[in-house]
């Protein structure tokens, strides 16, 4: 037994010997007693190589593999801090690609691939963000998120990740078949009866949807002030123009989504409210004072970090020259004023310190052309990081397995670039850590492992996604927003004294769900043998050809009618409505989309112009954007607004408009309309 211990020190000196340098070893002499002498000594060497070492690392953390598969510690925490979109993907087939190159994929991932799965669990990967492409039925949306979080639990961080989407409400809603509202700027128009009760519900009822299918964060709320008629990209997704208003809206609405477990953003910091450009299209600018800036632009992000807290703040790719003045130079070599998502000055130096945001910052969508006209995609990452950003959204286009390999070398170079801003002290490690650490903080807080199995999973969503409860939440609202904008002493219609109706709509779902609200309260004011009596005509755009016959029916049609009632869609096409840049296909905004928008508009006014010639009693029911309105308000005698009001397919095949019923139960006096507008018009 006393031999035992120099025996085994004997074979842990001889393996330590192994490890050490050829020219380390040569020098050890052959005497046994002072070999073993030596072990003490060796292993306490070893031991200080090794925390040398690892001191080493965790000054640079910066040792690159030569496999595209291996991650230093450094670059799989850069994975962390990035979130990609999986709206395409297209495998190989016989080993071959495809498609030509990835930017012609355009098959939608609503099953996650085995490529995208590995990847997940390869990359370690911070977040996925979906889209509509993504989100079609809710048994797949379960099954999808589900899947993911699979992947991201094999990967070296063992932890489910940030599973992102859209869901404003309004105009920006990327799942149909969840309860859908008519967005902000409706629950702005019922502040003034309601105050903050629609913010809470309508917001509550979206975070408890999107739990039920596995989401986890929520970009929303906008709480951007519209203070900008012609802006294209904010518009009706404002609660208004007031920074009174949209604060306290914008609070409630961040405390209602947390309240259900799911993380709300903040969006676009430092605000999107006041500008013409686009940010998916260009680079804008706002050129307001300080004084405007702290009194309009950031009240309502000081008001929500202050009272509800947010998880989440979205930066905005614009530029503040109050606020930062410093320039760059883009890619092009054009000398730039640097935008607020690569400002140090705006989310370190304002956010962060001086307004005491504790949460995570993240980037809008990197493939925006207000970041792609000007940085390289590694340019982009690094600058929002070293500006203080935690979480790189869609900084890079995942479309094929070539895509994979090419992103895995993406996130060494990012890490590689960051590493060296760190070396030159333009960037804290410190910081960097701190920067995981919240992330991590806030994952522990919303990102849960379920326990739960799919088809349980499944059960819940099914009870929760657009239930009864939250249906007539919609429709609440609905009654709330509506806002009449002009009368003309033509409202309400007195039912009993109406034998005519023409409806004049631009498709035949239009038409249905106008004929639905339109038989609830003829039935609701009506008895059973009066119902008959009202004789119903239409014209529906998308099925008619004009022609002079045509017309002389049209005519005939709205002289005989005691009313003309007619519908339009009014609002500034953006790219955020399908989600960006990866969205730019010939078919979006093409010559003949806009050729038939224009051809209802003309068209509607041509009617509009004959009621009022014929002495016909009109009716314009719009939704959309309000700042749009005028050239119908010249032309109608009565107009109601239900903003982004959507229509959608029951059980039983009936097509409904919340925002159609609304406006039917104003325009027949069954109810009255409450909302006031929560912007000014040019014509007010």
């Amino acid at each position: 037994m006393a031999n035992r211990p120099s025996t085994l020190t004997a074979s842990l000196t001889g393996k330590l010997l192994n490890r050490l340098p050829s020219t380390l070893r040569s020098i050890v002499p052959s005497n046994k007693q002072t070999y073993l002498s030596l072990s003490a000594l060796i292993m306490m060497v070893l031991i200080t190589l090794s925390a040398c070492q690892s001191q080493a690392e965790e000054r640079n953390m910066i040792n690159n593999s030569t496999s595209i598969l291996s991650f230093t510690p450094f670059e799989r925490a850069v994975a962390q801090k990035m979130s990609l979109d999986i709206r395409y993907f297209c495998s190989n087939i016989n080993g071959k690609t495809s498609v030509p190159t990835s930017k012609h994929c355009r098959q939608a991932v609503t099953e996650l691939p085995t490529e995208l799965a590995q990847m997940i669990s390869i990359s370690n990967v911070g977040g996925i963000v979906l889209f509509a492409e993504n989100v079609q039925e809710i048994a797949q949306v379960v099954k999808l998120t589900h899947d993911i979080q699979q992947a991201a639990v094999k990967s070296a961080h063992g932890k489910p990740l940030i599973i992102s989407m859209d869901q404003e409400g309004g105009r920006v809603a990327r799942f149909a078949k969840m309860t859908g509202f008519a967005g902000n700027m409706a629950i702005g128009a019922s502040y003034p009866q309601h105050g903050t009760y629609f913010a809470t519900q309508v917001n509550a009822v979206i975070a408890k949807e999107l739990k039920a299918l596995g989401i986890n964060n929520n970009y929303a709320p906008v709480i951007d002030v519209n203070t900008n008629v012609d802006n294209p990209v904010i518009n009706t997704r404002s609660f208004g123009e007031s920074a009174s208003q949209v604060s306290e809206l914008g609070g409630s609405a961040v405390s209602a989504i947390q309240a259900q477990g799911v993380m709300a953003t903040l969006k676009h910091f430092p605000g999107h409210g006041d500008t013409h450009v686009d940010s998916h299209l260009g680079l804008p600018r706002v050129d307001h004072d300080r004084a405007t800036i702290d009194k309009v632009d950031l009240a309502p992000f000081v008001w929500a970090i202050e009272h509800a807290k947010p998880a989440m703040i979205m930066t905005a790719h614009i530029q503040y020259p109050a606020l930062d003045n410093s320039s760059f130079i883009s890619k092009s070599g054009e000398k730039l004023i640097r935008p607020a998502t690569m400002s140090r000055k705006i989310l370190t130096t304002l956010l962060r310190e001086e307004m005491g945001f504790e949460g995570i910052i993240a980037t809008d969508a990197l493939d925006m052309a207000g970041v792609t006209h000007f940085f390289t995609e590694v340019e982009a990452v690094v600058e929002t990081f070293v500006a203080g950003a935690d979480l790189a959204v869609m900084p890079f286009k995942v479309r094929t397995p070539t895509d994979i390999d090419n992103f895995y070398r993406f996130i060494k170079a990012v890490a590689k670039v960051l590493s060296s801003r760190i070396e030159q002290n333009e960037y804290q490690l410190a910081e960097f850590k701190q920067s995981i650490a919240r992330l991590n903080r806030y994952k522990r807080q919303y990102v849960e492992e379920n326990s739960k199995s799919v088809s349980q999973q499944l059960l819940f969503a099914n009870a929760v996604i657009a239930s009864e409860n939250h249906i007539k939440t919609e429709q609440a609202l609905a009654n709330a927003a509506i806002t009449l904008l002009k009368t003309n002493q033509v409202l309400p219609l007195n039912m009993t004294s109406i034998k005519r109706l023409h409806l004049i709509v631009a498709n035949q779902q239009e038409l249905a769900a106008l004929t639905y609200a339109l038989n609830q309260v003829i039935q609701n004011s009506l008895s059973t043998s009066d119902v008959d009596q009202i004789n119903v005509s239409h014209f529906i755009a998308d099925t008619s050809n004009e022609n002079s016959e045509l017309n002389i029916q049209m005519q005939s049609l709205i002289k005989q009618a005691d009313a003309v009632i007619a519908t339009v869609d009014i609002k500034t096409a953006s790219l955020v409505d399908l989600g960006g840049m990866d969205d730019l296909i010939p078919s979006y905004g093409s010559a003949a989309q806009q050729r038939k928008k224009r051809t209802y508009s003309t068209f509607l006014k041509q009617q509009l112009t004959l009621a009022r010639k014929l002495k016909t009693p009109s009716i314009v029911i719009a939704k959309g954007s309000p700042f749009l309105i005028n050239e119908y308000s010249e032309l109608a005698d009565s107009v109601l607004l239900n903003f982004d009001d959507r229509l959608f397919e029951t059980d039983y095949q009936q097509v409904i408009s919340p925002g159609f019923n609304a406006s039917m139960a104003v325009i027949f006096d069954e109810k009255k309309a409450q909302g006031k507008l929560p912007v000014t018009l040019n014509n007010q």
